[in-house]
């Protein structure tokens, strides 16, 4: 599956999901108030960076979330995010701190919102809900195993959340 991808937090987690869509063929767009954040990444067709989160976001499929751990930023971006992209488009928030209904709790449109994890070993967890419809928690499914298997991830075992594509019980 391919399709256009913003990258919100061009720190090491955002350069990487940015390269990680990148080999998968998508076309993608990154932001950071940080001018110095996601130098690394190539300058090709399929790269560019917006200097805000509304230009990111316009017209893209998928919004990912890299940003510091601090719920009011990640519900901030959150709410902007969504309030600038197009109405079908997923927001995954990468978190290792926060649950999935905490992010969710402030969203325009909570089923659109997801929370991922990639652990110290790579291992990629899916945090998605009851809000999340089950079409959606199947195209969340296979869109980021591609991911997953673009970063050579696999899924987290023993996990409080649901390993990758499965859903948490509400």
């Amino acid at each position: 599956m391919t399709g256009r991808a913003a990258i919100l937090g061009l720190g090491r987690r955002g350069t990487r999901w940015a390269e990680a869509c990148q080999k998968a063929g998508w076309e993608v767009v990154g932001f950071d108030p940080d001018d110095r954040a996601g130098r690394t990444l190539a300058g090709d067709k399929t790269w560019h960076r917006e200097q805000t989160i509304s230009g990111t976001v316009k017209g893209v499929d998928w919004v990912i979330c890299c940003l510091p751990e601090r719920l009011e930023l990640m519900r901030t971006v959150v709410r902007r995010a969504q309030a600038a992209a197009p109405e079908g488009a997923m927001i995954a928030v990468a978190s290792r701190t926060f649950d999935i209904d905490a992010i969710q709790g402030c969203s325009i449109r909570p089923s659109r919102v997801f929370r991922v994890t990639e652990d110290d070993d790579g291992a990629l967890t899916l945090d998605l809900n009851a809000q999340n419809p089950e079409d959606m928690r199947n195209l969340v499914k296979e869109t980021f195993s591609g991911l997953a298997a673009v970063l050579s991830l696999s899924p987290a075992s023993g996990s409080e959340v649901a390993p990758l594509g499965q859903s948490k019980e509400a």
